[in-house]
């Protein structure tokens, strides 16, 4: 059986469906599997064993109607069209990754699979499915992954234990016990962490003995790391690494203390101890899920919001309420952070 898996974006997104390819492959070890990707989280599905081949798209690139990349388009899908599938599986549920699917050709008697329209916001999305799955959305998106996939082929999953799939630790050169990752990058404005809690985690890791490495992705996370290791000679800024590098690195560390970003889920792939902090977005649904991960949710009360900006800030708030040292937060401060990593890697 060859199928194609079409999962674009984002870099949790695509680690959330490592758990269900092995679930997969139990069912079907015979089977091969390509997954299509945006090319900047390409390196990640070729970390799974089970992935025979990696796809990548470019939409937006493609998207600027240039000469060379309508050429690069059509090559695209002229090379896609080359391979039949029995079966592809959009497991993004959104119009674009949906489109995208339907580029790919079918096999005689193949079946392009789905969520309902009910199961995601797109809805429309689900018209280009032959087979649609209910996965309800107020399941974790791993949940949700593992139920499309069993649903789809015709097998059940035992959702109590988490596999991505990734080369475990055990597997994994002389560990680096001295030192921890502080991951302070992510998308949204409303799911950053005050840079004076950073600056508080950091001595707090020096007073233990630890160093703190900073991995950065883009020219604003640069500047907040160079910020952070400012005067502080236990902190190393990382050089700008592949997501592989970041891969080998996350695997060696103790542990780790993440916003909700792609690292944090990495970490959770490779069974790092992690500390992952949400206040805008909701840990229930999209929270860094596996072995050794803690998750600390804000109990503010209006977390989780699921804004991009935070509605608060203002006169009363120069930042997002639910990260400050306040009750109403449930105790979410740097010292029960970094006691819970403490305890976790000591």
């Amino acid at each position: 059986m060859k199928i194609l898996v079409v999962k674009l974006t984002s870099m949790g997104d695509v680690l959330h469906v490592m758990p269900a390819l092995g679930d997969f492959l139990q069912t079907y070890p015979e089977a091969q599997i390509d997954w299509m990707v945006e090319e900047n989280f390409a390196e990640i599905p070729a970390w799974h064993q089970g992935v025979h081949r990696v796809i990548p798209v470019a939409t937006r690139r493609w998207r600027r109607f240039k000469l060379s990349t309508v050429v690069e388009f059509f090559g695209f899908t002229r090379e896609l069209r080359s391979t039949p599938y029995d079966a592809i599986i959009d497991a993004q549920g959104l119009m674009k990754s949906a489109v995208f699917s339907r580029f790919a050709k079918l096999a005689r008697g193949g079946v392009r699979i789905g969520y309902s329209g009910e199961s995601i916001k797109e809805s429309p999305a689900a018209w280009l499915y032959h087979k649609k799955i209910d996965a309800p959305r107020t399941e974790h998106a791993i949940t949700r992954v593992r139920q499309l996939f069993a649903d789809g082929f015709g097998y059940t999953v035992d959702q109590k234990t988490v596999d991505y799939g990734v080369a475990s630790r055990g597997s994994e050169p002389a560990r680096d016990y001295t030192t921890v990752m502080f991951f302070h990058g992510t998308t949204w404005a409303s799911k950053h962490l005050p840079e004076s809690l950073w600056l508080t985690l950091i001595e707090l890791a020096r007073s233990d003995g630890y160093k703190v490495e900073l991995a950065w992705g883009n020219q604003v996370e640069y500047e907040r790391a160079l910020r952070l290791a400012k005067n502080a000679a236990h902190v190393t800024v990382l050089e700008k690494q592949t997501l592989s590098q970041l891969k080998e690195r996350i695997s060696k560390v103790a542990g780790a203390v993440s916003v909700d970003t792609g690292l944090g889920h990495m970490a959770a792939a490779l069974k790092t101890p992690c500390v992952s902090i949400y206040g805008s977005t909701d840990a229930s649904l999209t929270g860094a899920l596996g072995d050794n991960q803690l998750i600390l949710q804000s109990q503010y009360p209006c977390s989780p919001c699921l804004l991009k900006d935070c509605s608060l800030l203002g006169s009363e708030h120069s930042e997002p309420p639910c990260y400050t040292n306040d009750s109403k937060n449930g105790g979410l401060t740097a010292e029960r952070i970094w006691d819970m990593l403490y305890q976790k890697i000591v």
